[in-house]
């Protein structure tokens, strides 16, 4: 890429940034944000200082502002702070990210990473994948926030380390684990909609080096009617409620030194009512849903230089629709095992590398003309540090049992011109392994299928010092095999798709304020048609401001989004606000509340399905001393 392309590049993404600013500073949405977030000091982050440690950018650690890929870190103050009862309601706040949803909490959630698709997205927690086998993608309205410790987000293709729908970017879920001293907490919330939650949580370490920690949580939601008649004729105007059961359980033994065995377990099942536009309008639509997690892990220091990490792992989605027009459950499961090796080769090097090994299979009541697969996988990994420049370098071979082998590959590099400032550009390969589906579903299922494929590049300059970090990030994005459709309703190899934009975020603190935006201009487009890529928009922004004044903690945040097409029709632009507070009664007690929407508006992000109107939240929290 010359110089002079790239400037061709720059200047045709900062028009389009001025156009689509133009249109919404001039909108009645614009004029009303100013005013409310000066009268409240928004926010739903709090800003995390600088050198916070981050895993996911590279697979070693490495404080947030020394990553070459674009990584965001949510704490878990963050999360507290965000009050949010769920997972993509916090996401949404994260820059380049768009989610949408079918209607309110519980719903079908789909996540856009810088315009890539919803199924480019990968999702691990405790660094296993659970996106699920049948469609590719994770059911993030269904993780509980409870017992979230931290949030790592990659944005950008990381196949090279992660294999398989790592093509948009990761998104790590670490769950808590027990500390050095006991600790124990209840928060209760209840609030619109019929919205009533529990959580609770406790961990212990004992004399013996044995850390154990647990948590359950309850949450049920009476809904509201999230189907716009007009718009999908024939279905139910009931209200359409949630219902979530989750727990946790984490075991820790210490064995001298550095060196750990673990186990981690999670569950989370319950309810999701919706309406399909199948059978009468009086039709009552109910699914079932369960996400099981297991890792057995062991991490031992062979030497002042060389880590050893050992995994068994084990990740299950469940879905069963019964209540419905035409019943019909689907079930996948992926068990396996990591080894992975950390070796410090000099202060300024590290090398990594790993081998995976997952059996993945599906059952159904809809009998496929395969259920079952192996994938095996090795990695390398090389960083260094040299002074001003900054090296990171990944190869990564994906094989598996049906449709063969995939390679994937990352080169980035970094130049510190100072203290402060740093250039960076990446480039990248990526895939994304079709899924049972794909290849085996009996009614236009495609065993001859492909990956699809990702060439991507990034340039970047950013500014850190003092606490402040602002980062503007070019990218350029093509995808080539994209799995669709022919006129048979059969899966083929037939999409090409290119995703353009600029990314700005600044993250730091103004006075007593601290400050949280993002801005993104994009430009995904369907290559085959020259339109744009569904339920994606080409302007994207947020802003969120915290401040703490004596007991109190105030907040608020700001999104926006514009125009997005979706089944041929587009879909309005809308800016929607959201505020926090909370009040420390003493250490132990907390008194927190939150208004969504404050202005109540009429959006979609999904066509025919509303999203909430304004709700009102209050809730306490309880951490007793032991």
């Amino acid at each position: 890429m010359t110089p002079t392309v790239l400037a061709g590049k720059l200047v045709r993404v900062l028009k389009r940034f001025r156009s689509h600013m133009n249109s919404f500073l001039l909108s009645p949405r614009a004029a009303a944000l100013p005013l409310a977030l000066a009268a409240a000091f928004p926010c739903a982050f709090a800003q995390t200082p600088l050198p916070e440690v981050v895993v996911s950018a590279n697979l070693t650690e490495q404080r947030v502002q020394d990553a070459l890929p674009a990584t965001t870190l949510i704490t878990r103050a963050d999360i507290e702070r965000a009050q949010t009862p769920d997972l993509p309601t916090l996401l949404r706040q994260v820059a380049g990210l768009e989610i949408a949803q079918n209607g309110g909490q519980g719903t079908v959630s789909s996540t856009f990473i810088r315009g890539a698709e919803s199924r480019h997205t990968l999702v691990l927690i405790d660094g296993v994948p659970v996106n699920n086998l049948n469609f590719g993608t994770a059911a993030l309205e269904q993780l509980p926030l409870a017992d979230v410790e931290r949030i790592e987000i990659v944005r950008g293709n990381v196949s090279s380390l992660y294999g398989s729908a790592a093509l948009g970017g990761v998104i790590q879920i670490f769950t808590r684990q027990a500390g050095r001293t006991p600790q124990a907490s209840v928060t209760v919330q209840a609030g619109s909609r019929g919205l009533a939650q529990l959580s609770a949580s406790a961990g212990v370490r004992l004399d013996s080096g044995t850390r154990l920690r647990a948590s359950v949580e309850s949450l049920n939601d009476k809904g509201f009617n999230a189907t716009k008649q007009d718009e999908l004729p024939g279905t139910n105007p009931d209200r359409d409620g949630y219902r979530r059961r989750s727990g946790s359980f984490a075991l820790t033994q210490e064995l001298g030194g550095e060196n750990t065995l673990g186990l981690r377990l999670r569950e989370a099942h319950g309810t999701t009512q919706y309406d399909s536009q199948f059978g009468p309008a009086t039709q009552p639509d109910e699914s079932r849903f369960s996400e099981r997690g297991a890792v057995l892990e062991g991490r031992f220091k062979l030497g002042t230089t060389l880590r050893l990490n050992a995994a068994l792992t084990s990740a299950s989605d469940n879905l069963d629709a019964q209540v419905t027009a035409y019943p019909f459950f689907v079930n996948s499961r992926a068990t396996g095992g990591q080894l992975g090796l950390e070796w410090q080769a000099t202060t300024a090097q590290r090398v990594t590398a790993g081998l995976e090994h997952t059996r993945q299979s599906l059952s159904s009541d809809t009998v496929y003309n395969q259920s079952s697969r192996n994938q095996d996988s090795a990695r390398l990994g090389y960083a260094a540090d040299f002074g001003p420049h900054q090296v990171q370098l990944n190869l990564r071979q994906d094989r598996y049992s049906d449709f063969g082998s995939a390679s994937t590959w990352l080169a980035g590099y970094g130049y510190r011109l100072n203290e402060a400032w740093r250039l960076s550009a990446t480039a990248s390969t990526g895939f994304n392994a079709p899924t049972f589906n794909d290849l085996y579903y009996p009614f236009g299922g495609n065993p001859a299928l492909r990956p699809e494929h990702l060439k991507s590049t990034e340039l970047g300059v950013q500014y850190a010092a003092d606490g402040q970090e602002l980062r503007a990030t070019l990218f350029e994005n093509r995808y080539t095999d994209l799995i669709g459709n022919d006129a048979s309703f059969n899966r083929i190899n037939i999409g090409h798709a290119r995703n353009r934009g600029l990314e700005l975020i600044y993250a730091g603190r103004i006075g007593d304020t601290g400050v949280h935006a993002g801005l993104t201009g994009q430009d995904p487009v369907d290559l085959d048609t020259n339109t744009r890529l569904a339920r994606r928009a080409a302007m994207l922004a947020h802003l969120s401001l915290t401040r703490d004044i004596g007991a109190w903690q105030l907040g608020g945040n700001a999104r926006y989004s514009g125009t997005r097409p979706d089944a041929g029709k587009t879909l309005a632009s809308y800016a929607v606000l959201d505020l926090t507070a909370s009040y420390a009664v003493s250490r132990e007690v907390k008194l927190f509340g939150r208004i969504e929407n404050l202005f109540d508006r009429d959006y979609e992000t999904v066509y025919g399905y509303r999203q909430p109107g304004r709700g009102a939240f209050v809730g306490v929290s309880w951490q007793p001393k032991i």
